[in-house]
C-alpha cells in the first residue's frame, strides 16, 4: 500500500564491519533531518559485519531499523572487487532479491554520507519516466568541465565503457530505485554477469557496471542529492544547499587521525560516536590535522566552479532546476 506521500520505500543502508558504525551515523542523520519522516530503514549485511553493542544503541534509533544479517554468499560468488573496496560494494545489486514484497521503491544511501537537509522523503514521489533509477552525476562526469589531467583519465575509463562522452555517468551511492522496471529489465543479473565475466573493465566496480548497462538511461537527480568530491572545494555548498553529503574519497571524515578535510565533518563524527556505544572510535590526536576552514578558492577551482555552474544551471533534474 503506498503511504500519502508517495511509493511504498524502503531506506537501505548495507555496510560491511568497517562501515558498519559510520552507516549508523548516516542513519541518525537521516532520521534527525527528517524526524516526522516515518522512513521504513533496512540495515542489509552479514552477521560478521554487526559489532558487540549494536543492541546497546538508544531505543530511539534501535527501534527504527529493521536488521537483515545475511550470507551473501549466494549472491555475490565469484564477484571480486577492485581496488580499495570490499564485498559489500555489490550488495545493492541484489537488495531486489532480499526485500519483502511490500516496497515498491528501494532507495540505497551509502555509509559515507550524511544527510544535513530535509529532503530525502521526495525520492518516494519522483516521476522516474520508465527508467529503472534515479541518481546524481558522478564526479567522473562533471570532471570534464575542469579538464585536467584526472579528467582524461576519467575520460578513458567511461570510453572503455562503451560510453559517449556525452552519455551521463551517475554515483551509484545513493539510488532511488524503481522496482518493478529494475526486476523488468533483470538489471541486477545483467550486472553481475557483467561483473563476472569481465571484472578488468570496471575499476569502480558495480557503478561501471550499471552506468556500462544503463547507457545514461536513468533519470537524473541533482548535487543536491549527492555532493561529492571537487563540490567541497569549489564553494558551491552555498548555493547548492546539498540535503546529502557524500565522502567519496580516502581517508574518510570518521579516521580522525588521518583526515585533513574540513573539522567539521571529522568533529560530526567524533561527537557522535562519543555518544554511541563504540566512545572509542571518538578517540582523536590532541593536534589533528583536520582543516580550520574551507579549502582555499585557487584560480583553476574558480575557473572548474564557473564552467560546472554554468552546466547545472541549464540542466533539468528530475528534483527541480538549480539556478547558480
Amino acid at each position: 500500500m503506498k503511504n500519502r506521500d508517495g511509493m511504498r520505500t524502503a531506506y537501505c543502508f548495507t555496510p560491511d564491519r568497517a562501515f558498519f558504525a559510520p552507516a549508523l551515523r548516516a542513519i541518525a542523520s537521516l532520521i534527525e533531518a527528517e524526524p516526522d519522516g516515518g522512513h521504513e530503514i533496512v540495515l542489509v549485511c552479514e552477521p560478521g559485519d554487526v559489532p558487540p553493542g549494536f543492541d546497546k544503541l538508544a531505543g530511539r534509533l534501535r527501534d527504527r531499523i529493521e536488521l537483515m544479517a545475511i550470507d551473501f554468499a549466494r549472491f555475490d560468488k565469484n564477484l571480486k572487487p577492485s581496488g580499495r573496496f570490499s564485498r559489500a560494494v555489490f550488495r545493492r545489486l541484489f537488495l531486489d532479491e532480499l526485500l519483502p514484497a511490500r516496497f515498491e521503491r528501494i532507495v540505497s544511501v551509502d555509509s559515507d554520507m550524511l544527510i544535513v537537509r530535509p529532503g530525502l522523503k521526495r525520492l518516494e514521489t519522483f516521476d522516474l519516466g520508465g527508467r529503472p533509477l534515479a541518481a546524481a552525476f558522478d564526479m567522473i562526469f562533471y570532471m570534464d568541465f575542469k579538464g585536467d589531467a584526472l579528467a582524461r583519465r576519467f575520460q578513458r575509463t567511461r570510453r572503455s565503457l562503451g560510453l559517449a562522452l556525452d552519455t551521463p555517468y551517475f554515483n551509484a551511492g545513493l539510488m532511488a530505485i524503481d522496482r518493478a522496471e529494475w526486476r523488468r529489465r533483470a538489471l541486477a543479473e545483467q550486472v553481475a554477469r557483467a561483473l563476472r565475466d569481465t571484472p578488468e573493465r570496471f575499476p569502480f566496480n558495480e557503478q561501471d557496471a550499471l552506468n556500462a548497462t544503463l547507457h545514461g538511461d536513468f533519470a537524473p537527480l541533482s548535487p543536491r542529492y549527492n555532493f561529492m568530491g571537487d563540490f567541497f572545494l569549489i564553494d558551491l555548498e552555498r548555493r547548492i544547499e546539498p540535503i546529502v553529503l557524500h565522502f567519496v574519497n580516502a581517508p574518510k571524515p570518521w579516521e580522525l587521525k588521518l583526515w585533513r578535510g574540513e573539522a567539521r565533518f571529522a568533529r560530526d563524527y567524533r561527537d557522535w560516536f562519543a555518544a554511541s556505544p563504540w566512545p572509542e572510535l571518538a578517540e582523536a590526536p590532541s593536534a589533528p590535522p583536520w582543516r580550520r576552514s574551507r579549502p582555499p578558492l585557487t584560480r583553476v577551482r574558480q575557473d572548474f566552479a564557473k564552467r560546472l555552474s554554468l552546466f547545472i544551471d541549464r540542466t533539468r533534474y528530475i528534483d527541480g532546476k538549480l539556478s547558480l
